[in-house]
């Protein structure tokens, strides 16, 4: 993507917008912009190997998956390169509010040459819970990067859910 790109007309046709390819153009400047500044440094003897830019998070939301049973509401969420302490998980006025503080860096020194680099973010995503859930007896597990929320249902909820047979026409 060009900066042009980004301008809602065309210079051709001024009465047409510009093209645009999918994905938000803000994330595809900043990629184009951190090009730039990793080409242009490539230009320079700097020696220190392996010089790469951290990891720069996409949008600042992380995956999940919601699944409604009969039983309960489970809720996975994936948050790789984050530490179960820096994990917050709370339920409140029938919402689940997942939020995480992602920590990067790394300090390299190389040939009289000091490299540090500090990536910091937050990231948080919100469900909203269905009515019958027991939020008292919700319980969260962190296993490889992925949490996994269960809050069961009321027991009113469980015994008023039947199963519909589906019948072929």
């Amino acid at each position: 993507m060009r900066v042009t790109d980004l301008i809602p007309w065309s210079a051709q046709r001024r009465d047409q917008p510009a093209s645009r390819s999918g994905g938000d153009p803000v994330v595809a400047l900043q990629g184009n912009v951190n090009r730039a500044f990793d080409d242009f440094l490539r230009l320079f003897p700097i020696p220190l190997t392996g010089w790469q830019t951290l990891p720069v998070e996409q949008g600042g939301a992380f995956q999940i998956d919601v699944v409604e049973t009969d039983k309960d509401v489970k809720v996975m969420a994936e948050l790789p390169g984050v530490e179960e302490g820096d994990i917050d998980v709370r339920v409140s006025d029938g919402v689940l509010t997942i939020a995480a503080e992602k920590k990067a860096g790394r300090d390299v020194e190389e040939d009289g040459y000091i490299l540090r680099e500090r990536s910091f973010g937050r990231l948080e995503r919100t469900v909203t819970l269905p009515d019958e859930v027991n939020s008292d007896a919700a319980q969260a597990s962190f296993k490889a990067g992925v949490l996994t929320v269960t809050i069961p249902k009321t027991r009113q909820a469980q015994d008023d859910s039947k199963r519909v047979p589906v019948q072929s026409s």
